[in-house]
């Protein structure tokens, strides 16, 4: 959790680097070693060494498969999967800096299911070993969930990092189709108040990631959804029909609660916090495929929390479901009803015609986010100052953050940057309209590598979703010496709507 944070956070402030990074080091070591634990327990328990392993274990021929570890290791092997996908869709496409691109997705499916492997090897282990100690099992149980929790706040991408470009209608819908089915099933696998527990925890770790990505001096995404909040609404839900906790109508109405309180709650927040509230209308407009939404979840939410549950209760599903052949219904249905909310949320982009340079409101700027400016993946790209032309592709979501749009230059020293600057011409094209530098600023930047640069500095105030090409010439006027050649960079580039 804290390596996938510290990822997004790496990429805003330091930029692209290699798989090595840190970041990646948390999070594939974490991956690496739950998947060695899962593999070890398979292998013991096929070799009759686990005597005390609870839970559902199936088999195929020799081998024996606990459920929550073979769960978990096929989870945290897509994750491994998704980085081979990576490489090939950055050499396929360029730069994603979208969340949602299908490697990513990838990844938050393979580590979804290696924490909901995770909980249901805990669970299958209540009263055994270590986890005779009530409290410790029920601590135990509360952590893959809030791992779950974790990956789909991550998933929500740009909303948690720029609360500005929340919408009132598809962002409430995604979190409808996605946090209920968690939280219900901690209200029917432990307890009514696991709901708000899972919650409050979740919110506790992301503050502690928070601060300390911020003494790091690292751009942190925000802190909200607050999921603590609207999650009491299914706490007392539960607390008030106590022997109505496997009834799947509470389950949807536990669904449905969460959707509103979450609703009620991020729209405040919109307008006493962040400044931007929402149109009353499009909340309006959104809330019933929101409410449906999170009616569904809900009931897929009862029917895992009812599988959690069979893992330590004696006659398993066919006990907890009333019989082997409804169990069997009930996760056909759950499947069914979440894959087919997933694939509700896909939303193809429409593009509009490209843009015209007067759209892109710009304006001189004497600050430079690097890891911003579209220039950015030209300085980094291996071919730099070493091929005549660059292409570079870049898409991002407009979100209201200025967008450096100006060409640059980089030599090895400051006074070398001086010397350089005297001699060039800098242009720029979008979409075959030449714009007039001149009347922006020269911006000094130091990179990390040692490397002076000068930016002009031009910024973007106002995109709308298109595809564009920009084209960069940096050009040595007369005289120059052999050491200054002529740079084209050819730059494709998307705005998506949030």
């Amino acid at each position: 959790m804290w390596g996938v944070y510290f990822d997004t956070a790496w990429h805003r402030t330091v930029g692209r680097d290699t798989f090595f990074s840190l970041p990646h080091l948390f999070i594939y070591g974490g991956g690496a070693l739950v998947w060695v634990a899962c593999v070890t327990a398979i292998t013991l328990a096929s070799r009759r060494r686990l005597d005390h392993l609870g839970g559902i274990v199936l088999r195929a021929g020799p081998v024996r498969l606990p459920l929550g570890f073979a769960i978990s290791a096929l989870g945290t092997g897509i994750i491994v999967l998704a980085v081979p996908t990576d490489l090939t869709w950055h050499a396929v496409f360029g730069k994603d800096l979208l969340i949602w691109s299908p490697p990513h997705l990838q990844g938050v499916v393979g580590g979804a299911l290696g924490a909901l492997g995770v909980g249901f090897a805990i669970a299958g282990q209540r009263g055994r070993g270590p986890f005779r100690r009530a409290w410790l099992w029920r601590v135990a149980m509360l952590l893959p969930l809030v791992d779950m929790l974790h990956y789909v706040h991550w998933s929500l991408a740009h909303y948690t990092i720029f609360p500005w470009t929340r919408t009132p209608d598809f962002y409430p819908y995604v979190v409808a189709l996605t946090v209920p089915i968690i939280l219900v099933a901690a209200a029917r696998a432990l307890d009514p108040w696991a709901p708000a527990l899972v919650g409050a925890v979740f919110f506790l770790a992301v503050v502690v990631i928070d601060l300390g990505l911020a003494a790091l001096g690292f751009a942190r995404p925000a802190v909200t959804p607050v999921f603590a909040i609207p999650a009491v609404a299914i706490s007392v839900l539960y607390a008030a029909f106590p022997r109505r906790r496997d009834d799947l109508l509470l389950a949807l109405l536990g669904g449905v609660a969460f959707t509103l309180a979450f609703v009620a709650m991020e729209s405040a927040w919109m307008a006493w916090v962040i400044g931007h509230p929402w149109p009353l209308s499009r909340v309006l407009g959104g809330l019933p495929a929101a409410v449906i939404s999170g009616a569904a979840m809900g009931g897929a939410g009862g029917v895992l929390g009812g599988f959690l549950r069979a893992s330590w209760t004696e006659g398993g599903t066919a006990r907890v479901f009333g019989s082997a052949a409804r169990a069997r219904w009930a996760a056909r249905a759950a499947v069914v009803v979440t894959l087919l909310g997933l694939a509700s949320t896909y939303r193809p982009q429409v593009y509009g015609a490209p843009l015209a340079v007067e759209e892109l409101a710009l304006e001189p700027s004497t600050t430079i986010p690097l890891r911003e400016a579209v220039f950015w993946d030209a300085l980094i790209h291996d071919d730099w100052r070493r091929a005549p032309v660059i292409d570079i592709y870049s898409e991002g979501t407009m979100d209201g953050i200025p967008l450096p749009l100006g060409p640059a230059w980089c030599a090895d020293d400051a006074d070398g940057l001086v010397r350089d600057l005297r001699r060039l011409r800098f242009g720029l094209t979008v979409n075959g309209t030449a714009v007039d530098l001149s009347p922006y600023p020269i911006v000094h930047q130091r990179l990390e590598d040692g490397r002076a640069c000068a930016f002009v500095g031009v910024v973007s105030r106002r995109q709308r979703a298109s595809q564009n090409r920009l084209v960069y010439t940096v050009t040595p006027l007369d005289g120059s010496p052999p050491a200054i050649a002529p740079v084209r960079v050819d730059a494709t580039v998307v705005f998506k709507d949030p």
